[in-house]
């Protein structure tokens, strides 16, 4: 029987949870990093054995950990994510690396990281050395999109959600709290805000009229794990769906929900 895993990531440390198929049984493996921050813990579907986690320490600072094993010995990152110089001259620091996702299915060693304050980073070496996606993080738009580094979202803003299209490894996506949904079609060097039809009910409405581009606060971006047309995101003003078939623009499905 195939076994059923869950990786749960704390305030104080991450464990691993498994069972089989039945799920009459757990057991339950763990603490890891004790102590320590553990905001995402994420098992590689490209290798069987590799797992990744974003572990921050009030001592050491936030970092990136790699298993190669199930998660029985871990690996510090050499360089985890950090930022450079910002062309207008400041220079942020990561707080936290909020999200990990593995890369396309055909680059095996390529993951992306996000992070507290909002910044998107990729390592091509399994997860031991981590560089800045430049065309998100230096675009020339970047810092209107993101606002301000303190907006009211719990432990700072982030970049989270991102998604590598199943179909094609250029094609990515990302959310942020707050900033909106941003797509890229060229693996992260050219960016635009995916943002019409939904609500910012938070903001005053524009004088002109127009829908606001970016500043929107998603929470969660998923893409239909078939169907690579069809997005779906949780918003702060309510649940939303996209079929790229009909157009770039999302439509509300969640006015039923509590």
């Amino acid at each position: 029987m195939s076994r059923q895993v869950l990786l749960v990531g704390t305030r104080k440390g991450a464990w691993k949870i498994e069972s089989d198929a039945t799920r009459s049984q757990w057991q339950i493996k763990g603490p890891m990093h004790l102590g320590a921050v553990v905001s995402h813990y994420v098992a590689d579907p490209r290798r069987p054995g590799v797992e990744l986690m974003s572990v921050g320490s009030g001592h050491l600072g936030p970092s990136v950990f790699v298993s190669k094993d199930y998660g029985e010995t871990w690996t510090e990152a050499s360089q985890p994510p950090a930022f450079s110089p910002e062309p207008n001259g400041s220079h942020r620091s990561v707080d936290h690396v909020f999200w990990l996702t593995p890369g396309h299915v055909c680059e095996p060693d390529v993951w992306y990281g996000g992070t507290s304050p909002q910044g998107l980073f990729r390592s091509r070496d399994g997860g031991n050395t981590w560089k800045e996606v430049l065309g998100f993080n230096h675009h020339p738009d970047f810092l209107q999109w993101r606002g301000g580094d303190k907006d009211g979202t719990p432990d700072g803003p982030k970049l989270h959600s991102i998604i590598v299209d199943h179909s094609d490894k250029a094609h990515l996506l990302v959310g942020m709290s707050g900033g909106g949904i941003f797509e890229s079609f060229d693996e992260g060097r050219s960016w635009t805000p995916l943002n019409s039809g939904v609500a910012m009910d938070f903001y005053p409405p524009k004088e002109d009229g127009t829908e606001y581009e970016f500043g929107h606060d998603p929470h969660c971006l998923v893409m239909h794990p078939v169907q690579a047309n069809r997005l779906y995101h949780q918003n702060h003003c309510g649940l939303y769906a996209m079929d790229r078939a009909q157009g770039k623009r999302w439509s509300r499905i969640g006015d039923n929900m509590p």
